[in-house]
């Protein structure tokens, strides 16, 4: 079956809708040495309690961009990824400039740890911080999201571990360790329920690795995939035909 079969076979158990396919094969790109683009930091932050007409669950997940954009972008991402480093600091920045920021497009940030030991409970601390600040500074999450990514090694996996990650919740302006902490230890159960919703999901679209992709017209319930660290030109061509489809 082909690339977007999947996608075919989750929009027909839910809501029978179109499917628009996307160039098949998986693209990673190669990281540009001494680049100088900057982690995106939206302006639009918003929290939801739907879920969404391809199945996909807002609740307790980071969103950025405005609650009626046309087109969704489901973002499946792992802290211990390199690929989705290299997304967050090729593409994600320009996204967000052309599609995110003028109201066409909104990024829902689900988890699909696949990657390493501490893939999973990175995804918790993720979770807890938005739960903490969703309301109040939502853009300290966008911070603390960075400096995760930041702290990434070249050498492996081993860089993750608690002391990192309660470092850099530590660190994070307007973030409350204590209470990130709270919701680990109280509510971590829960939380792994949802990042185990992502995961279906996104196996659902036919998904196996991070990054990847659902793009989804909401009105016209068309949606099309894609796979790996694509270069912002995919990106946008692959936008502009899910939003005008």
């Amino acid at each position: 079956m082909d690339e977007g079969g999947n996608i075919t076979r989750r929009r027909a158990l839910l809501a029978g809708g179109g499917t628009l396919l996307f160039g098949g094969g998986v693209a990673y790109a190669a990281s540009r040495s001494g680049s100088n683009e900057q982690a995106y930091v939206p302006s639009n932050f918003h929290t939801s309690e739907e879920t969404t007409g391809f199945g996909v669950e807002l609740a307790g997940r980071p969103i950025v961009g405005e609650p009626d954009a046309p087109v969704d972008v489901y973002y499946w991402t792992d802290y211990l990824c390199p690929f989705c480093k290299e997304f967050e600091t090729e593409t994600l920045p320009e996204i967000g400039t052309d599609y995110v920021e003028t109201g066409d497009v909104r990024v829902v940030f689900l988890s699909y740890p696949n990657i390493g030991e501490y893939s999973l409970p990175a995804a918790v601390w993720s979770r807890c911080v938005w739960d903490k600040v969703a309301d109040s500074e939502p853009a300290a999450y966008w911070h603390w999201h960075e400096s995760a990514f930041d702290a990434q090694s070249e050498s492996g996996h081993d860089w993750a571990d608690e002391e990192t990650f309660a470092r850099i919740t530590e660190e994070t302006e307007n973030v409350d360790r204590s209470a990130v902490e709270n919701c680990r230890e109280n509510r971590g159960d829960a939380v792994r329920e949802s990042i185990d919703a992502d995961l279906e999901t996104g196996r659902s679209a036919g998904l196996q690795g991070t990054p990847g992709f659902v793009l989804y017209n909401r009105e016209a319930d068309v949606a099309g995939k894609m796979v790996g660290a694509h270069p912002y030109e995919n990106f946008a061509n692959a936008i502009e035909k899910i939003r005008d489809a």
